[in-house]
């Protein structure tokens, strides 16, 4: 039987990126929560352009993640909840990318 290391294991079998930044942003939570939020903006970011990819729509590195969000909506119409998470994501990233103050209860939230 093999132990779990990440509770985003899962991952791995979907892409080695989204595994890793799932793993780091969980790894550092205890020391450094700011970290977290910004690993798990990243992986919302990765998972935003992978569905993108995989559905047809056309992006490019001036994409923001706001626009991607919206035109992954209004192509695909993302389950409400998912598309919640997504935008706290993307908030509370920015939040911690920019006003270096992430409390552990925010990224825990994240996680």
């Amino acid at each position: 039987m093999q132990s779990t290391i990440s509770n985003f294991d899962f991952l791995a079998e979907h892409d080695p990126v989204f595994l890793q930044l799932a793993t780091t942003a969980e790894q550092v939570f205890s020391s450094d929560p700011n970290t977290t939020l910004i690993k798990l903006r990243q992986l919302a970011e990765a998972l935003a352009q992978n569905i993108a990819a995989r559905t047809g729509i056309r992006i490019d590195e001036r994409t923001s993640q706001a626009d991607l969000l919206f035109k992954l909506n209004k192509e695909i119409r993302i389950d409400p909840t998912i598309r919640q998470i997504f935008y706290t994501l993307r908030i509370e990233g920015n939040k911690a990318t920019h006003q270096f103050m992430t409390q552990h209860r925010e990224a825990m939230d994240g996680l």
